[in-house]
């Protein structure tokens, strides 16, 4: 590639990124680098390759220099935020969650990703107020509704879950998450004939949640119903792991009989 420009190494190494070929980005975005130093582009291409191939500090360390240089760039903030919390520094991360939305406050997206970022490293309290904010500035916009009712459900605050989540549905009707952490909530609320109707409305076929399928174990599985029976055992066999056949059914009278016991 010794004749192609920075823009052609950073397009060729994020076609590589999008193809998940971490590896081969980095090799190219770091080729581009050494004919083209300094180049931001190349520099940030070569943090997010970094970072996907494991090596969150030496990402964190490029996108510091980076921040330097493009204090308002949603792109590094977002980036910071990711390598921070794979280094173990969810202060770091704060900061840098912080100054994204000083800088870039009106973004739903951008927020909603970072939100995401720290939801998904267990770091509730953080996750919220992002959220929050995404749901804020787009109201009709389902998916800022749903991050807002998992990070309050996963808080122990299912009242506030259960709003968010059903505003979800309201604009998603066919987020089956959504449906099912909706059913979940109703569940936990002692709600369960809400919680059967919420969670039969998911396709058996739909991407199931563990937690979700439980539930609807517990709450809709009866031997009498022969057919939806051996398609909820398929399912459980899917989605739990691939238990044995011959005890997937015991597992799930179990199931169905813990739900019936009185608290």
């Amino acid at each position: 590639m010794s004749s192609y420009s920075s823009e052609e190494y950073v397009d060729r190494g994020r076609s590589l990124l999008d193809a998940n070929k971490a590896r081969e980005a980095l090799d190219v975005f770091a080729e581009g680098a050494r004919r083209f130093p300094g180049d931001e582009d190349l520099m940030m291409g070569t943090a997010m390759a970094s970072l996907k191939m494991g090596d969150a500090p030496a990402a964190l360390g490029t996108l510091e220099e980076l921040r330097e240089r493009r204090p308002r760039s949603e792109d590094v903030l977002e980036g910071l935020v990711e390598a921070a919390l794979a280094c173990g520094l969810p202060e770091r991360a704060r900061e840098a969650a912080r100054e994204a939305q000083r800088t870039l406050g009106g973004d739903a997206r951008t927020l909603h990703r970072l939100g995401r970022a720290f939801y998904g490293r267990g770091l509730y309290r953080e996750a919220l107020p992002l959220y929050t904010r995404a749901s804020e500035i787009s109201p009709d916009w389902g998916e800022a509704w749903f991050g807002l009712g998992a990070c309050e459900w996963a808080l122990n605050r299912p009242a506030n879950a259960e709003t968010a989540l059903r505003r979800a549905v309201t604009l998603e009707p066919e987020d089956w998450q959504a449906r099912q952490f909706l059913g979940c909530v109703l569940c936990d609320l002692g709600r369960k004939t809400e919680a059967r109707e919420m969670l039969e409305s998911v396709p058996l076929d739909a991407p199931w949640q563990k937690p979700a399928l439980e539930r609807l174990v517990a709450l809709a599985w009866w031997p009498a119903d022969a057919e939806r029976g051996r398609a909820l055992e398929a399912l459980w066999r899917r989605v739990m792991g691939g238990a044995p056949a011959a005890g997937v059914r015991e597992l799930m009278e179990e199931a169905s009989r813990r739900m019936e016991r009185p608290a």
